[in-house]
């Protein structure tokens, strides 16, 4: 299922408009993440810092989603959100502390998906990127050690 083309625009304004804050200018930039919080129940989409919540509003094509599916749909319609925000304003020019991420989080606020993360050099779009990482560096270190 994808959301129609008014609950799409709705979702990107909403984080956009969360996002304001970041975009402006301060002489030392903010460590945190941004946290992305769908309500299947409420339908509300719900924008938070490490700190504080920065937007929310109700999405009703959120709660008609199927629940077996419901974090599959939402991780991709998240994710082409913040593509679409990244086109016009480049999330890498965020006043936030590198590294950074955007996540999917659940009701009680855990993880669910790492939907973007930018570093001082790269912008990773999801976690798939990074999977077998920590395996390749372990090996690394290993073969460091030895020599």
């Amino acid at each position: 299922m994808e959301f129609s083309e008014s609950a799409f625009k709705e979702m990107t304004d909403l984080v956009r408009g969360a996002l304001k804050f970041y975009f402006q200018p301060t002489e030392t930039p903010v460590v945190t993440d941004i946290h992305l919080q769908p309500l299947r129940e409420s339908g509300e989409l719900i924008v938070s810092d490490d700190d504080r919540e920065l937007k929310r509003s109700v999405i009703s094509e959120l709660a008609e989603l199927p629940e077996d599916s419901f974090s599959q749909v939402m991780e991709k319609e998240l994710r082409a959100v913040l593509k679409e925000i990244d086109k016009t304003t480049p999330l890498e020019t965020l006043n936030i502390w590198k590294p950074f991420n955007f996540v999917m989080v659940d009701d009680e606020g855990e993880t669910v998906a790492e939907l973007m993360l930018f570093d001082d050099e790269n912008q990773l779009l999801s976690q798939t990127l990074m999977d077998g990482l920590d395996k390749d560096l372990e090996n690394f270190l290993k073969e460091l050690m030895a020599d």
